[in-house]
């Protein structure tokens, strides 16, 4: 709750995310304390399941690490949904300096003349979020980091998994092949092979990702 890279950021504002954000933290580890024999069974438990294969290892560890993370998810959450929240209220308070407002039910932006009293309220408040929007900025690209480091690593877990499924394993049954040379690519010759059973995952659209982060628009699991 200092002040990063020498910025200025409000106090007021600061400590008391600092301290919504730390309570967070406090309440995951003390409900981890709780939970510890309880932990340790279920641990005990998905060891079993992982003499199954190395599917289902990675299955665990990928579960596992959404579990140790989970305090961070939440965390994330906060921060962008405050930091979007923020973001549209500025875009809508600059409009009053246009003399436009959005149109809900046309989906578009019309004219309108606005009161004193409203243009006065409408700076007040724009001018306040503007100088709040550094603070949570921070904080929304620290944990917009760790979402994007635990998304990825999760995203390389789900596409290993995949890669083992459709790997063809030792066979000692006489079969039998008919074959036909096809020309195709190594991405199409990959897709024909995988398992009709076998969710395939979706390409990563780094657009919507990157639209997503500038916007504060939640990340999901690639």
């Amino acid at each position: 709750m200092g002040a990063p890279a020498g910025l200025k950021l409000n106090y007021a504002f600061n400590n008391m995310l600092g301290k919504f954000f730390l309570y967070h933290i406090h309440l995951w580890w003390t409900f981890l304390i709780f939970m510890t024999p309880v932990m340790d069974f279920a641990f005990e438990v998905l060891l079993l399941f992982g003499r199954l294969g190395i599917t289902f290892q990675i299955s665990i560890a990928s579960d596992f690490l959404a579990l140790i993370s989970f305090h961070t998810y939440c965390i994330y959450v906060y921060a962008a949904r405050l930091f979007n929240i923020q973001l549209n209220a500025l875009i809508s308070l600059s409009r009053l300096f246009l003399g436009k407002k959005k149109n809900p039910l046309r989906e578009r932006v019309d004219s309108c003349q606005y009161k004193p009293d409203q243009l006065f309220v409408g700076t007040l408040l724009f001018t306040i979020l503007l100088f709040l929007v550094p603070t949570t900025w921070v904080y929304y690209t620290v944990f917009t980091t760790f979402r994007l480091l635990l998304t990825g690593f999760s995203g390389l877990l789900a596409r290993l998994r995949l890669y083992f499924q459709v790997t063809p394993s030792k066979n000692n049954m006489t079969i039998t092949l008919w074959m036909t040379m096809v020309t195709s690519s190594w991405g199409q010759t990959w897709k024909n092979c995988v398992i009709d059973t076998i969710a395939y995952q979706p390409s990563i659209k780094w657009s919507e990702i990157l639209n997503s982060i500038i916007w504060g628009q939640l990340i999901y699991p690639l």
